[in-house]
C-alpha cells in the first residue's frame, strides 16, 4: 500500500499507528497532506508538528472546512489568507459560527458567485444541504455529466437532480469512483465501456470492503 492508503486505513483501525507499516514520522513526509486532514477528522491525536502545518501555508487544496468544523483547535495551525473559495463557502455551512467570526462582513453567496465547477462540485460533495439553498437547475447546467459522477458518489440522493441518459451506456474516467462508493447505481454503467484498470480498481474496492466487515465482526 502507498502512504495515501496506509493513512486511510488509519483513519478506522488508529491501533496500527507507530507498528512497522503505519510509522507516523515517515508518512508525515510521504503522505499528501489532504488524506492527513482527512485522518485528523476522525483522529485529531495524530496531529503532525508545527513545521508540518507551516510547509502547507501556500497550498489552496486542503480541506479545512471539514477539518475545522469536526476539530476546531487546529484553526491556529490555518494561513487563511491561502484557503480556497469553495473551502470557505464550505465553512459557512458546515462552522457557521467560525466564518462569521473570522469573515464578519462576508456572506458565502458572494463567494459562490466566483466558483469553478471543480469547486462547486466539492462543495455539493462536502455540504448536500447546500442543494437546498441553491439554484440546483443552474448548477446542473454548469456541471460537467462526469463531474456529477463524482459528486453522486459523496451524495447519492442527489441523484435526483441528474439527468442519467447524459452517461448512461457510455464510457467516462469517473465510473470507477462512483461504483466504489455507490455499486447500486451499476445499472446505469456498461462495463465493456470501462477501462481494465477501472475494473481493476471496483474490484479492489470490493474486495477491501468484504476485508473490512469480516474484521470488524472478529473485533
Amino acid at each position: 500500500m502507498d502512504a495515501w492508503d496506509r493513512l486511510n486505513v488509519l483513519r478506522g483501525y488508529p491501533e496500527l499507528a507507530d507498528t512497522s507499516r503505519y510509522e507516523l514520522k515517515s508518512l508525515y513526509s510521504e503522505a499528501d497532506p489532504i488524506i492527513w486532514f482527512l485522518l485528523l477528522v476522525e483522529q485529531p491525536q495524530f496531529a503532525p508538528p508545527h513545521n508540518w502545518w507551516f510547509n502547507l501555508r501556500h497550498r489552496s487544496d486542503l480541506p479545512w472546512a471539514r477539518l475545522l468544523a469536526a476539530q476546531p483547535q487546529f484553526e491556529d495551525n490555518c494561513h487563511w489568507e491561502s484557503v480556497g473559495r469553495g473551502e470557505l463557502v464550505k465553512l459557512a455551512f458546515l462552522a457557521p459560527e467560525l466564518f462569521t467570526r473570522k469573515f464578519p462582513h462576508g456572506h458565502w453567496r458572494d463567494l459562490y458567485a466566483f466558483l469553478t465547477p471543480l469547486e462547486l462540485a466539492g462543495v455539493l460533495c462536502d455540504v448536500p444541504q447546500a442543494a437546498e439553498l441553491l439554484d440546483m437547475d443552474d448548477v446542473a447546467k454548469k456541471l460537467a455529466p462526469d463531474r456529477w459522477l463524482t459528486v453522486i458518489a459523496s451524495q447519492p440522493q442527489l441523484e435526483k437532480y441528474f439527468d442519467w441518459i447524459l452517461v448512461e451506456k457510455k464510457p467516462s474516467l469517473y465510473w470507477d469512483e462512483l461504483l466504489c462508493h455507490q455499486p447500486q447505481f451499476a445499472c446505469h454503467c456498461d462495463f465493456k465501456q470501462l477501462k481494465d484498470w477501472q475494473i481493476r480498481r471496483i474490484q479492489r474496492r470490493q474486495c477491501c470492503r468484504i476485508l473490512d466487515v469480516n474484521h470488524k465482526n472478529r473485533a
